[in-house]
């Protein structure tokens, strides 16, 4: 079925730029709703086994949700475009062509998710699409040289593109004048219950991944590639999140839960995120080496989300498509540098299926 697209106006920024609200739907299968503050996924309404909708990303009924100081002194970026370089960067520093580039703190004395006025605080400029099979969204900004103390002039495109069978596709390009590191995700939230009052402990789960990245007291990678083998970050058959995550593991105690990158075997159906209660089921590709996996450990209750409901630990599930974390310090990862003559670029496809 032919997707369409509506808009309207979602709320106006802190220095009065407009901003609006883009869905791009197919009736009764599938409604994806992104607005340009922040390049940001708000909703994801989708049905379960029975035909039921229902909203399954968190976020906010209004602007000032994702404006409320409750939220943003919390750092938890929902269905935010991340950038420049999603995650955390050791020492907050990075050397590029003899240079050493320091970096501004916005996290406990770390430079996290783009620093202090990343990518998701960012009015973006937006260009809604249709194809003959397709509608979407394409958002731009540029990000000047020495914004957040990264060098180079980047021009950045994100785009949103749903087909008609339903996929929903998140893309990325970026172009700079100088030599420069990029790094980007999106961090959307998922609770395929559509129940926020719900933990995501009861869905199971499928990394296609024999390796990951186990990190230090500081939630950095400490360079090691370990195999997962042994140890409750093996996904390779699909597993209830709860068994796992409660097991008695020092990379478990460091995070509170999972808050770590997995080392992608393929781009073809890498992971799966199910939910028996529901039957609802993602299925994720992705051009990208590594996955993210974030279990909501550091949701605390400490705002109010969609329907005025509060968001407590594991409430959500981070599945966050990137590079690996920090790779501008570790030469031995995939390389996160982009020079003037080439042009980033990367894609994530999305499939939602009831079972």
């Amino acid at each position: 079925m032919q997707p369409v697209l509506t808009s309207k106006t979602f709320g106006f920024s802190p220095k009065g730029d407009e901003i609006h609200l883009f869905t791009l739907a197919i009736p009764g299968q599938i409604e994806v709703s992104v607005m340009n503050y922040g390049a940001t996924w708000t909703h994801l309404i989708i049905p379960d086994r029975n035909g039921k909708m229902e909203d399954v990303v968190l976020g906010f009924d209004t602007l000032e949700g994702y404006l409320q100081k409750d939220y943003q002194d919390h750092y938890c970026y929902i269905g935010s475009t991340i950038g420049r370089i999603a995650g955390r960067i050791t020492d907050n520093r990075f050397h590029l062509e003899g240079k050493t580039y320091e970096l501004p703190a916005n996290l406990n004395g770390t430079h996290l998710h783009g620093g202090m006025e990343g990518w998701d605080k960012k009015v973006w400029k937006s260009e809604p699409f249709e194809t003959h099979n397709s509608v979407g969204v394409t958002f731009y900004y540029q990000s000047r040289d020495g914004e957040e103390n990264y060098p180079g002039t980047m021009d950045v495109w994100v785009t949103y593109t749903l087909d008609e069978t339903g996929r929903l596709e998140i893309s990325y390009k970026a172009s700079s004048d100088e030599k420069t590191i990029i790094n980007p995700t999106n961090h959307a939230y998922f609770n395929l219950t559509g129940d926020f009052s719900k933990t995501i402990e009861g869905h199971g789960f499928f990394g296609d991944a024999e390796k990951y990245l186990p990190m230090n007291q500081n939630s950095l990678p400490t360079g090691e590639i370990a195999n997962v083998g042994g140890t409750p970050f093996d996904f390779r058959n699909l597993k209830t999140i709860s068994e796992p995550i409660h097991r008695n593991h020092p990379q478990l105690d460091l995070a509170g839960g999972i808050d770590h990158c997995f080392v992608l075997n393929q781009p073809e159906d890498c992971a799966v995120l199910y939910d028996p209660e529901s039957g609802r089921k993602l299925t994720l590709s992705t051009t990208e080496p590594g996955l993210q996996v974030y279990t909501g450990n550091y949701l605390r209750n400490n705002f109010k989300g969609k329907n005025g409901l509060t968001y407590g630990k594991r409430t959500a599930i981070c599945l966050e498509t990137q590079h690996f974390p920090d790779s501008c310090n570790h030469p031995e990862f995939p390389s996160i540098l982009l020079m003037p003559e080439e042009i980033f670029q990367s894609r994530t496809q999305f499939v939602f299926t009831a079972e």
